[in-house]
């Protein structure tokens, strides 16, 4: 059985965006187990002894259970430059532990921080997050994303960002990105175009 990873945002003592975990965390054990989880993500956390201060990435892996809970101290991994990579057959729908498949496009950036699938000529996500492109004063999310980040389903719910179809060479249309994840929202750093080869 193919376990799952849940990453939850946690400063202060405060938890960030619950509710769009446990939708997903609900969605993916019907898919994949065919059984509604018997626990909810809010009482698992409670329930475990979590730093009341600080800024925290909490992991928590589990399938039909949850397995571990771990709680990491939390930098910004700072991303210059992002390589577009190619990948017509990937599949990320659920937020599976193994990355093995995002690992390995992950060491075709060469000499960038990061990079950005392509898949059937299409803009998706980078190789741990969703990404933003602004265009002026707006927003601009690809439709054609591979996992449903739930960053991403909060600032699309509160109207911050728009979904587009955004193919490869769609991308000059733009001034800039963004990478945004559980970890990472609107006051993520800001990559400029130049910054994409």
């Amino acid at each position: 059985m193919s376990r799952l990873i849940e990453s939850i945002y946690l400063k202060d003592g405060e938890f960030r965006n619950l509710k769009y975990h446990q939708l997903r965390m609900e969605s993916s054990s019907k898919e994949l187990f065919g059984v509604s989880n018997k626990w909810t993500l809010e009482s698992k956390l409670q329930s475990s002894e979590y730093p009341e201060t600080g800024l925290y990435k909490v992991r928590v892996i589990y399938d039909t259970e949850v397995k571990q809970i771990e709680f990491v101290p939390y930098q910004t991994k700072l991303v210059r430059s992002l390589k577009l990579v190619n990948s017509d057959v990937i599949r990320y729908t659920h937020k599976f532990e193994n990355r093995q498949t995002l690992n390995e496009l992950y060491q075709q950036r060469e000499g960038c921080d990061d990079i950005i699938i392509v898949r059937n000529g299409f803009v998706t996500d980078a190789s741990y997050a969703n990404l933003i492109f602004r265009k002026g004063d707006e927003w601009f999310t690809p439709a054609t994303f591979l996992l449903a980040g739930t960053m991403r389903a909060f600032l699309l719910g509160s109207h911050k960002i728009k979904s587009a179809e955004i193919r490869v060479e769609d991308v000059v249309k733009y001034e800039s990105c963004k990478l945004i994840n559980a970890m990472l929202g609107m006051d993520a750093p800001e990559i400029p175009l130049s910054s994409i080869v």
